[in-house]
């Protein structure tokens, strides 16, 4: 195994090797192995969880197409580890169909543990919104163009809050990974905002914007990205051509993770519109170089 250090400008590698990652990336055939792994490269899950805590958790679950879902297998490890940190209770933020589970040879293992998790079953696209399962917020602090946005309550009920994207092709924001997988918190009234209310039906900047907006709701604490077979055209639900890098990426820093995984799927990271904005509003960094990313 060999292991791959891109060390912050003016560090030495003893230096970076005894800081955490802002990146790990991890390569392999094994995804639930990868994920634990590139976890436990960031400090592992009791970083992130502490014994008690609520956990939300946001998959890209609903597609069908091999390479426009989250392997679940990524999600599987990862309430696996969720409940070893010692949460008290997960809550998926948007169902998830149980034919998904059954993609996952290791779902039979693991049935027991899966039932135990929670999930806001009326998030289901096209979600309408109900003042029990959603909440209105008129505005938010920092937004350029969003406002008015209709999002899951428990968002805001949760200490820790996971995302479980997959990176791949999207035919009006070129890529959909961390950043734009939060628009699954949103009911479809909100969604609709993003793509009619720019200067022109699904223009690219507004709604790499109300993207960025949305990113400022609510700081995402782990992000963990299915970078192993994934569809590069077609986005995104597919079906598309697919490559495969291998990997599951994870950091806490939405900017980086959306940059590096772009660069791995063969997207030029100024193409996707989205990085740009959240650089834009200090939601991460977007210059690689200035970051320690591990890979495995």
């Amino acid at each position: 195994m060999k292991i791959f250090l891109f060390v912050v400008l003016g560090l030495s590698l003893g230096l970076a090797n005894a800081q955490t990652p802002d990146i790990a990336s991890v390569k392999g055939e094994d995804v639930f192995a990868q994920t634990l792994r590139a976890v436990e490269l960031l400090g592992g899950m009791q970083q992130f969880v502490e014994p008690g805590q609520k956990v939300g958790i946001l998959v890209n679950s609903a597609f069908r197409e091999k390479g426009a879902y989250t392997d679940p297998d990524v999600v599987i490890a990862t309430i696996r580890m969720v409940f070893e940190a010692g949460a008290s209770d997960i809550v998926f933020l948007q169902p998830i169909d149980p034919e998904y589970w059954t993609r996952s040879s290791l779902e039979p293992e693991y049935r027991d543990m899966i039932a135990r998790t929670r999930e806001i079953k009326e998030n289901k696209f096209p979600a309408v919104f109900s003042e029990e399962v959603f909440v209105k917020v008129p505005s938010v602090e920092g937004a350029v163009s969003v406002k008015d946005l209709e999002l899951v309550k428990e968002l805001f009920e949760v200490d820790v809050f996971i995302n479980l994207p997959i990176a791949k092709h999207h035919g009006t924001t070129v890529l959909t990974n961390s950043m734009k997988n939060l628009m699954g918190l949103n009911t479809r009234t909100s969604n609709v905002k993003f793509h009619l209310d720019g200067p022109a039906r699904n223009d690219p900047e507004f709604i790499a914007q109300c993207i960025a907006d949305l990113n400022l709701v609510r700081k995402v604490d782990l992000i963990i990205s299915d970078v192993s077979h994934v569809i590069v055209t077609g986005g995104p639900g597919g079906p598309g051509e697919i490559v495969s890098p291998l990997r599951v990426v994870a950091g806490t820093d939405p900017v980086a993770i959306d940059t590096y995984c772009a660069q791995q799927i063969g997207f030029l990271p100024e193409d996707v519109l989205t990085i740009e904005k959240g650089y834009q509003h200090k939601l991460g960094e977007k210059d690689l170089s200035k970051l320690i990313i591990v890979e495995e």
